[in-house]
């Protein structure tokens, strides 16, 4: 397993993550969608999962249960513009190692991910 997939439906979100994470050293693939994260991490596994909680089709909580059950090493954290902490507690109830609320900060979204990289 290696590197970081980013999961999120909004293309600047995409890539401005993509740019800050390479910034700092990690291999960082995008997934335009839930489906398209699973057909991903079937060929190339990933050491975390960056995923926006609020997607349509399938949600990340939806997301997380499946990775959970075929990559349960790899750590997970959620985004999302949600801020109450019903969204909070079920991210983490999924098995996400951490939560960041949008809009998040550079520093923030790294604290999470020094967090996630020793979780995973």
């Amino acid at each position: 397993m290696s590197g970081v997939l980013i999961v999120d439906d909004e293309e600047p979100i995409r890539l401005l993550l993509s740019r800050w994470l390479q910034m700092w050293g990690y291999e960082a693939r995008v997934a335009v969608s839930a489906a398209d994260a699973l057909a991903q991490l079937e060929t190339a596994p990933a050491s975390i999962v960056l995923c926006d909680v609020m997607m349509p089709v399938q949600d990340g909580l939806w997301l997380t249960d499946r990775i959970r059950e075929r990559w349960p090493g790899t750590a997970i954290i959620m985004a999302s513009g949600a801020q109450d902490m019903e969204t909070v507690t079920s991210t983490r109830k999924k098995g996400a190692v951490d939560f960041v609320s949008k809009p998040f900060g550079r520093e923030m979204l790294r604290q999470a991910l020094l967090r996630a990289s020793v979780a995973a």
